[in-house]
C-alpha cells in the first residue's frame, strides 16, 4: 500500500565515484536521504562527513547500527555478488546493485532467490531505462512509430560485463524483455585483458535470437575508428538510431531523419519506491538483470563450444573465465 508521507533512509556501500553519483541520484528523490556511507578505503569519507553523512569502513556494521530500508552497492563489479549476498542477510526493504549483478549465472540466480525469499526489492543499476534519449526510444516504439521491430544491432566500445551490458540490457527492453531462445557468439583476446579488474574480451560478436521472432547484433570492444556507443532498432515503417546522433525515420516523417521526441521518464529511485508500496515492477528488477547477464554469459558460452547454446543456459558458470583458469584463453 502507498505511503507517500514516509522518507526512506539509504545506505551507501563504495564511495568511490560510480557510489558518489548514485548518492546524489538517490538524494534527488524526494523521500529517500542517503544517511550513511560505507568504504573499506575510506574514499571520499572527508566530503561526506563534512555534508553529514556517517561514515564506515565496514559495511556490515553499517547495516547493523544505521538499520537502513535501502542499501546501494557500487563496489567493483568483482565484489557485487559477495557483498549484495552479505547485505541480503540484513533485513532491509530494497536493494540497488550496479550492474553486472555478478560474473556468473548461479551467483545472480542466487541474489535474485535471496531477494525473493527476504521479501526485498531488489533493482539491478542498467540506468539507461530510465535516462534521456536512450528511454524515450522505449516510448517511439511503444507509439508505434516504426512498427513491428525485425532487427536490433547494438555497439559499445568496451567489454561485456563491464559496459555493453547497458547495451544488451536495453536490447531487452526495448523488446519487452522478450526471452532469448539462442545465441551464438565468439569472443578475442591476444592476452590478459582487465575491465574494471575482471579478465575480459578485447572483443566480441554475439546474434541473438528472441523468442518473439527479432534477431539481434551484439558488438563489443575497441575498433579504429571508434565506433561509438549506440544501438539501431529496424522496424517495419522505419528505424531509430540511439547513442550520440539519436534520430529515427518513418513512414510518419515521409522518409526523413528527424531527432527523438522527448517523453516524460520517471525517477530511477522513485520508481523502487513505487514498486514497494504496491505499484508496478521496477523497469530494472533483478530478474531482469539476471536475464541480461544470462545473453552476455551466452556468449562466451558460445565461444567456447563454437556452436550455438539454447537458452536458459545449463552451465551457471562464466567461461570465459573457466577458459582462462585452464589456458584455452591467454
Amino acid at each position: 500500500m502507498s505511503n507517500e508521507t514516509k522518507t526512506y533512509r539509504a545506505a551507501l556501500i563504495g564511495c568511490g565515484g560510480r557510489g558518489m553519483s548514485l548518492r546524489n541520484t538517490a538524494n534527488q528523490a524526494d523521500r529517500i536521504e542517503v544517511v550513511a556511507a560505507a568504504d573499506a578505503f575510506q574514499v571520499n569519507f572527508d566530503k561526506l562527513t563534512s555534508e553529514g553523512v556517517s561514515v564506515y569502513q565496514n559495511f556490515e556494521e553499517m547495516l547493523e547500527k544505521e538499520s537502513p530500508e535501502l542499501a546501494i552497492v557500487a563496489t567493483p563489479i568483482s565484489t557485487h555478488y559477495e557483498v549484495a549476498r552479505r547485505v541480503l542477510d540484513f533485513p532491509i526493504t530494497g536493494l540497488y546493485l550496479e550492474k553486472s549483478m555478478a560474473t556468473r549465472l548461479s551467483e545472480a540466480d542466487e541474489l535474485v532467490q535471496r531477494a525473493e525469499e527476504q521479501n526485498v526489492y531488489f533493482v539491478v543499476g542498467h540506468q539507461l531505462r530510465y535516462s534521456r534519449g536512450w528511454a524515450d526510444a522505449k516510448n517511439l516504439l511503444d507509439d508505434g512509430a516504426i512498427g513491428q521491430v525485425h532487427y536490433v544491432r547494438a555497439h559499445r566500445g568496451s567489454a561485456l560485463l563491464t559496459h555493453h551490458t547497458h547495451q544488451t540490457d536495453l536490447m531487452r527492453y526495448y523488446l519487452d524483455d522478450s526471452p532469448v531462445s539462442w545465441v551464438l557468439g565468439q569472443i578475442h583476446r591476444t592476452d590478459s585483458f582487465l575491465s574494471e579488474r575482471i579478465e575480459s574480451e578485447m572483443q566480441s560478436l554475439g546474434f541473438v535470437q528472441f523468442e518473439n521472432g527479432v534477431s539481434g547484433i551484439i558488438e563489443s570492444g575497441q575498433y579504429r575508428p571508434p565506433a561509438g556507443n549506440h544501438l539501431m532498432l529496424i522496424g517495419e515503417k522505419g528505424e531509430i538510431r540511439v547513442g550520440s546522433d539519436s534520430r529515427f525515420r518513418s513512414e510518419g516523417t515521409g522518409g526523413k531523419w528527424e531527432p527523438l521526441p522527448q517523453y516524460e521518464q520517471p525517477h530511477i529511485f522513485e520508481d523502487l519506491l513505487r514498486w514497494i508500496e504496491g505499484g508496478p515492477e521496477h523497469r530494472n528488477a533483478g530478474g531482469k538483470g539476471r536475464d541480461t547477464l544470462e545473453v552476455l554469459l551466452a556468449i562466451y558460452e558460445s565461444s567456447r563450444s563454437r556452436g550455438r547454446v539454447e537458452l536458459p543456459l545449463k552451465r551457471r558458470g562464466n567461461a570465459l573465465e573457466e577458459m582462462v583458469a585452464d589456458g584455452t584463453l591467454p
